[in-house]
């Protein structure tokens, strides 16, 4: 297992984690990495809560959206093969901003744009691209969440071995019902208008 972080503090419990350090903006650094993983799970953020200046817009566009971007982008480009198609997956947390508050606009609006690029991007992607629509979850990102991170990784596990490719793990039961509607609305139009 590999663990890329931005974090020069990251430490895991377990040895057999490989830590390899990166930079946002020097995601294409990553690809030999990137080549040798089947799963890539991008689970990076930043909250700037109630900012709105031009410098949190900045770096939660850069962290939550098009860093995001470019590392799907560069992993996609290393399925190659049959067996590539087969085996490599992408799961991307694009939070369940993507239809209701998380009372911090600029997360909201950069999660959504995730989101909306990676639902156009699966409409021809070369392998399995999985979204977790995730709920408040304790984590450094969000020290009010309320759901355990420990549980909500058994969820999501548990869901991706019955191959649900839009995991929603949230104690919000509106999103249950919004989010898929949302994102058939949003798959057809993309359909339909780009190619």
């Amino acid at each position: 297992m590999i663990a890329l972080t931005t974090s020069p503090d990251a430490r895991f419990d377990n040895p057999s984690i490989r830590v390899v350090q990166w930079q946002t903006g020097a995601e294409t650094q990553l690809l030999e990495e990137l080549q040798a993983i089947d799963i890539l799970i991008l689970n990076h953020g930043v909250n700037v809560y109630g900012d709105r200046s031009a410098n949190a817009i900045d770096r939660s566009f850069e962290v939550n959206t098009f860093s995001a971007w470019r590392l799907t982008e560069l992993f996609l480009s290393t399925v190659t093969t049959s067996a590539d198609r087969a085996m490599k997956e992408i799961w991307i947390n694009t939070s369940e901003a993507e239809v209701s508050p998380a009372l911090s606009p600029l997360y909201e609006l950069s999660k959504r744009t995730l989101g909306d690029l990676i639902t156009l991007r699966r409409l021809d992607a070369p392998c399995v691209m999985r979204k977790l629509i995730l709920g408040p979850f304790k984590s450094s990102l969000n020290p009010y969440g309320v759901m355990s991170a420990r549980w909500v990784a058994g969820a999501i596990v548990a869901l991706a071995k019955r191959d649900v490719r839009d995991i929603i793990v949230t104690i919000n039961p509106l999103t249950y019902l919004l989010f898929p509607i949302k994102e058939l609305g949003h798959s057809m139009y993309f359909r339909l208008f780009s190619r």
